[in-house]
């Protein structure tokens, strides 16, 4: 319980506002989720070796159930102005079990 708190704390603190999850059929899973976005981070492509720009989500794990690897982030309008847009799952960055962090693409 207490690893809960500290979660909810973290991201009561650093949250950028709220988005909805949605499963790669376009179905709300889960409203109103507080959510990290951050631009810019630095992403190795295993491929050709080159190292990119993505854009990231960070939300509390367990509430991603089910977890939809397919799925997608519509960010709240209210929160996010003109970039309240939908941003698609492109893979996991960092799970610790807690938090999650995915790749996403417009």
């Amino acid at each position: 319980m207490f690893g809960d708190e500290i979660d909810a704390a973290v991201m009561a603190a650093l949250n950028d506002g709220s988005a909805d999850y949605l499963n790669a059929a376009g179905a709300v899973l889960a409203s109103g989720l507080e959510v990290i976005l951050d631009m810019d981070i630095e992403r190795m492509d295993l491929i050709s070796g080159m190292v990119d720009r993505a854009v990231t989500i960070t939300v509390r794990r367990h509430l991603l159930q089910p977890l939809d690897r397919k799925g997608a982030f519509r960010l709240a309008p209210e929160d996010w102005g003109a970039d309240g847009k939908t941003w698609h799952i492109d893979g996991i960055a960092e799970d610790d079990g807690h938090l999650i962090t995915f790749y996403v693409k417009p």
